[in-house]
């Protein structure tokens, strides 16, 4: 990670999710991104947040949880769900 982006995970074994910022063409874009895992591979969504989403994430999740599949998903819904999409594929965040 570089001075230019700050990522973090909220992991388990069973699901993937997480936010974080990278700068981009000198703007900060703030994002959260969802996984679904398939055996060694993740098939992961990031989508644009705001910085208010970004900083009320930071609030209300430590960076590092367990957590399960239900947790994952109301992350997903509120924070990846209807928002701009910034990347989806395998193995990449952002």
């Amino acid at each position: 990670m570089s001075e230019n982006e700050s990522f973090h995970r909220l992991i388990s074994n069973q699901v993937r999710f997480g936010f974080g910022w990278k700068i981009k063409d000198g703007k900060k874009v703030y994002y959260a991104w969802h996984g679904y895992p398939n055996r060694n591979d993740d098939f992961i969504t990031s989508a644009e947040i705001t910085e208010a989403e970004f900083e009320q994430i930071d609030r209300e999740y430590p960076h590092e949880i367990i957590a399960d599949r239900q947790q994952a998903e109301k992350f997903r819904q509120k924070y990846v769900d209807a928002h701009p999409v910034l990347l989806q594929g395998w193995n990449r965040i952002f």
